[in-house]
Parts: structure tokens; C-alpha cells; sequence
């Protein structure tokens, strides 16, 4: 990171962290107090809904109560049951008038859908309202458990929803004594829900997306009793499970537990909520509105704040900059400058005319430069003149040494049967000498064109050219028993000639160094050192004491003998070499009689 870039840095960080967390105390704090009113507002709203919801069924408890004491249900109620089959005599009869007219009064004034007389046996023997005469009249009331409860103690039932009508009810049933106190029948009466949907659908003081809805627990779900804000027909439709987070208020709720909170309602979305229990009707209330509208306020404040903060960002940025700029602008110029001369460039100059410590420096880089530039030119006049010398004494040692192996080799030819045992022996050991010394011009003259002759980069696949490689040698030596393992789909860039020389002695020498093993193994792959792929030539021969290692890129170091395994000793000094001006790195590693293993990299383009 620039120095620049660290001072802006510096200086906004300065600006802004102060403000960030100001932000987050402040959105924080407008959090807390907004959530702490709204769970407030929640449970006064739970606690009203749930009480009036009780103090209705109180009252209409009351109410069964006192028509179960109906002087004239008690007086004809035993006769009705008598003369239900006669029903025109039993409509004009003087004591269904008087009874009809006072239990018709009593559903009219309470909003009753019906109010039903029942028999000992619970046969319906009277019915309010003449639209279901012909549904109950005559028989059995089909809520057996209502009927049964009912006979105990005043009784509510769970609602339901009438077909017929697709109206939702609820039905009450209580007992109702003779003079004597004898059990005579029951009252049963079927409420209307509407007036409790309307209440209850009431969003007053629960914003836009806040409602109330009530419950019950139905095996291991929850069963949704009222019309939903967010899905009008769930009543008695729509369930969740007891065991998600689906709505978690009304799991709470339908369990017996009272509470608060922040969770997720029947949509998945997160709320504020506040959930009872109401014991005698087996219902849970919940009165929740959407987190996000009840922290709205406290977002916009975040987001005011983020503003602020996003404009005296900005200020200070352009700010920072300014000053930075005055500040960093010698010290740019002086690395700019540096990275150009060490890119090679040895004549450009920093010629910063700053007159404080930047500006010495500069001149000093721009003195070190021109002297660099001096060495440099120097160097390579130098080494022009060693590869010339090279070059020219290779080419002009090849003349007499081929007429030494010429002479040398027509003297066996002609003249063997003249010479002695011993005579014969040193010319072959000449012969030998000369062509051993021809490899070793060979391989001079390969170093020194490594050096000089110019690259051209491409894309090749190296898996190809080891491939073809190892078929030359195995073509040589058919007799032997190696495996070769290329590893497929290697490709670099770089000099295919160049690259082809390495691998041809990184190769060769391994087959070379694994004559004397029975099953040679010799693998070229790929694998990762540093974060860099790393290419590597490997065998099971005869490998070398890692303590010689360094010596082994010289040229002309052998750490085994000529007669063991032949060459010149100038392989690998070859392989650095073209390594080198593919901007890579190359080592080996090894062990005694285990094998060696040469790793090298390439610049990666």
C-alpha cells in the first residue's frame, strides 16, 4: 500500500470511525427504546383484546344462566317432547306462543343465530329460528359432545363453520332442571363469531402491517381460528406446526404461555409480538405488527445518519487527498523514478527538485543510476568478449582434434597388426579422449548459444515434448526396463527449442543415472511450491549426497565417475541457464541409491 493511500486512510479513518460509532449508538439506542414502546403498546393491546374477549363469554354465560331459570321453559319444556310429531297443533298451541315468544326475543337481543331446546335423550324439541326447523327439529342434536358437556355445566364448544351459510359459530349447550331439580333437557344455543372476527380483525394501534388473530392447539399443529390479515380464508384452514418457527407467537400462545418478543410470524417474516392464553375457551391470542415497521423510525435515523456520514466522508476523502497530494507527491516521483531504473532503465532520472530529504535521495538515486549504467555497459562488454572467446575457441579446437582422431583411428585401422598389445591400447585411449573432448565442444558451444541466441515465446505443451523425448531414448535402449510417467495437459510459454534442450538433458540424465536399477521409474509432472506451479523430473537411480547439491548447476562438476555413468558435467549448468532467461528458479533434491528429483519454475505470463 502507497504512503499516500496510508495517509487518506489515516485521515479518513480519523473522520469517519468517531461517526460510524455515533451511528451505531444511535441506531442502537432508537432500536431499544422504539422495540421497548411497541412491546408496550403489544401487550396493552393482548391484555384489552384477551379481557374483552373473556368478559363476552362471561356475559354470555350469564345469560344461558339466567334462561336456564325460564319459568315457562321449565313448565313445557317435558310437554314439547310429548307433542313434537304434531307440529301444526304444537306451532298454535298457547304455550309454544308464550314460549316462542320469549326465547326468540332472547336470541333477537343477543344476536343468536338459534336457540334450541333439547330433550333428556337429546332430541331437539324446539328451534328459534324456522330455517333450521327442518335441520334439528325431530332429532338428534348431531354435537354429541357438546350435548354430553352440556349436561354437566354450561359448556362452549370449539367453532365451526356451516356449510349451508359458510357462516362461522359457535355453540353453547348448559343444563336445564324441572321445579324439582331433575335434569329435563338442555338449552343449546349456536353463537355467531362475526362480532368477535370484527373485533379481533381491529387494527387500531397496529399500523400497516399489525393484526390480532386467535388459535388453538390441534394434535401437533396449530390451527388458525380467525380470517388472517395476510390470508382471509385461513380460518380453520390454515395450520403450522408446533415444532418451527413458522409462527412461533401462536405455538407460545396455544401451549399456555403468556410473553413477548421479537420472532417470526405465520409468514416467515420477523415481528414484534405479544402472545395469551385464554384457559377457558383453549385459544391463544396474538397481537403482533412486522419488525420493520415498527422500526421504522430508527431505520430512518440510521439511514439519516449513514448519509451524514457518507457526505463528511466524502469531504474528508477529497480532503485527505488534497493534503496527501502536497505531502506524497515527492515520494511518488521518487518511487515511480526507482521503479523504472530497477526495471532496467539506467537512463532515467528522478530529477525531483524537492530541497528536503526526498530531494537528496532522488539525486542520490539519479548519481547511482549513472554509475550502475557504467558498470552495466562495462559487464556486458565483458561477457561479449568472453562468449566471443568461447565461441572462437571451440570452433578452432575442433580442427586438430578431429585430425588427432583422424590419425589416431587410421593408425588402428592399418597399421594395428605392427603395434604391440600396449601401442594398440593408448591409441584407443586417444580416440576415446578426442571423442569425449568433441562432446565436451559440443556442449560449450550449446551453452554459449543458450546464452546468445534470441527467444521466442509461445504457448507448448511440455507433456508433448517430454513424451517425445522419452520415446527417443526408450528407441535407443530398447533392451532397458523403464517406466516413463508424463503427466498430460502440461503447457507454458517460453522458447520451444530452449525448453526442449532442458528437458532433453533433464531426461537424459535420468535415464542415464537409473541404468543400473532393474525397474527404472522416471516421472516429468507438476506440482505446487510457494503458491507457484513447479515442474520436476524424477527417478529411483542412483541419486547424490543432497550435502553436494550446490555444486551440481556448475559446469564440469561430476559427483560420479566418468567410467560409472559418462558424460561432460555441463547437463544442468545448460538447464539453469535456460531456466534463467525464462525468469524461473531450479534446484534439485536427492538421496543416495533413492533417486533425484530436479524442480524448476517458469515466469508465468
Amino acid at each position: 500500500m502507497s504512503i499516500r493511500t496510508k495517509h487518506i486512510l489515516i485521515l479518513v479513518t480519523f473522520a469517519v470511525i468517531p461517526i460510524l460509532i455515533f451511528s451505531i449508538l444511535v441506531f442502537s439506542n432508537a432500536r431499544k427504546s422504539l422495540m421497548a414502546v411497541r412491546i408496550a403498546q403489544l401487550n396493552n393491546i393482548a391484555d384489552l383484546k384477551k379481557d374483552k374477549i373473556e368478559t363476552f363469554f362471561h356475559e354470555s354465560e350469564r345469560d344461558i344462566m339466567a334462561a336456564q331459570n325460564f319459568y315457562i321453559i321449565k313448565r313445557n319444556l317435558p310437554g314439547f317432547s310429548r307433542s313434537i310429531h304434531d307440529r301444526a297443533a304444537f306451532h298454535d298451541s298457547k304455550d309454544f306462543q308464550d314460549l316462542n315468544r320469549q326465547i326468540t326475543g332472547f336470541q333477537k337481543a343477543y344476536g343468536h343465530i338459534n336457540v334450541m331446546l333439547a330433550n333428556p335423550e337429546g332430541v331437539v324439541v324446539y328451534s328459534s329460528n324456522n330455517d333450521y326447523e327442518t335441520k334439528y327439529l325431530g332429532r338428534l342434536f348431531p354435537e354429541n359432545k357438546t350435548f354430553e358437556e352440556g349436561k354437566k355445566d354450561i359448556y362452549f364448544s370449539d367453532i365451526s363453520k356451516e356449510q349451508e351459510t359458510g357462516r362461522f359459530k359457535m355453540t353453547a349447550a348448559g343444563p336445564l332442571k324441572g321445579f324439582n331439580g331433575e335434569f329435563i333437557g338442555e338449552i343449546i344455543i349456536d353463537m355467531d363469531m362475526e362480532p368477535i372476527y370484527k373485533f379481533i380483525a381491529d387494527t387500531t394501534g397496529l399500523g400497516e402491517t399489525g393484526e390480532t388473530l386467535i388459535a388453538r392447539k390441534e394434535g401437533n399443529d396449530v390451527l388458525f381460528l380467525s380470517r388472517l390479515r395476510h390470508d382471509p380464508e385461513a380460518a380453520l384452514k390454515r395450520k403450522a406446526s408446533l415444532t418451527g418457527r413458522i409462527a412461533f407467537p401462536a405455538q407460545k400462545a396455544v401451549q399456555g404461555e403468556n410473553g413477548s418478543g421479537i420472532t417470526f410470524d405465520y409468514t416467515d417474516d420477523e415481528v414484534l409480538a405479544a402472545w395469551r392464553y385464554i384457559p377457558a375457551l383453549r385459544w391463544g391470542l396474538v397481537t403482533k405488527i412486522k419488525a420493520s415497521e415498527a422500526f421504522a423510525p430508527a431505520i430512518k435515523l440510521r439511514n439519516l445518519v449513514i448519509g451524514t456520514a457518507l457526505m463528511i466522508l466524502v469531504l474528508g476523502v477529497f480532503a485527505a487527498i488534497r493534503i496527501a497530494k502536497g505531502i506524497t507527491g515527492p515520494i511518488l516521483a521518487l518511487q515511480r523514478g526507482a521503479e523504472i531504473i530497477g526495471s532496467g532503465n539506467l537512463d532515467y532520472r528522478v530529477g525531483t527538485e524537492a530541497k528536503d530529504e526526498v530531494g537528496q535521495l532522488s539525486r542520490l538515486i539519479d548519481s547511482m543510476s549513472g554509475n550502475l549504467k557504467r558498470k552495466q555497459e562495462e559487464i556486458i562488454q565483458r561477457n561479449n568478449e568472453l562468449e566471443a572467446f568461447s565461441y572462437s575457441v571451440s570452433h578452432d579446437l575442433r580442427s586438430p582434434l578431429r585430425s588427432i582422431a583422424g590419425f589416431s583411428q587410421v593408425l588402428l585401422e592399418d597399421y594395428a597388426g605392427k603395434l604391440d598389445a600396449e601401442g594398440r591400447d593408448s591409441l584407443e585411449r586417444i580416440v576415446a579422449s578426442t571423442q569425449r573432448m568433441s562432446r565436451l565442444i559440443d556442449d560449450l558451444l550449446n551453452m554459449s548459444r543458450v546464452s546468445r541466441v534470441d527467444m521466442k515465446r509461445e504457448k507448448l505443451s511440455l507433456s508433448g515434448i517430454a513424451a517425445k523425448i522419452a520415446h527417443r531414448l526408450e528407441n535407443a535402449e530398447p533392451q532397458r526396463q523403464v517406466e516413463f510417467i508424463v503427466a498430460d495437459g502440461l503447457f507454458a510459454y517460453g522458447d520451444e527449442h530452449l525448453l526442449g534442450l532442458a528437458l532433453e538433458n533433464l531426461l537424459s540424465n535420468a535415464w542415464k543415472f537409473t541404468a543400473k536399477q532393474p525397474q527404472a521409474v522416471i516421472e516429468f509432472g507438476v506440482t505446487e511450491h510457494e503458491g507457484t506451479p513447479t515442474y520436476f523430473v524424477k527417478d529411483n537411480g542412483a541419486g547424490f549426497d543432497m550435502e553436494y547439491s550446490a555444486k551440481l548447476f556448475s559446469p564440469f562438476q561430476r559427483l560420479h565417475t566418468v567410467n560409472d555413468y559418462p558424460g561432460t558435467g555441463i547437463g544442468l549448468a545448460i538447464v539453469r541457464r535456460i531456466i534463467a532467461r525464462h525468469g524461473g528458479n531450479v534446484w534439485i533434491e536427492g538421496e543416495v541409491e533413492k533417486g533425484a528429483t530436479v524442480y524448476f519454475t517458469l515466469q508465468q505470463l
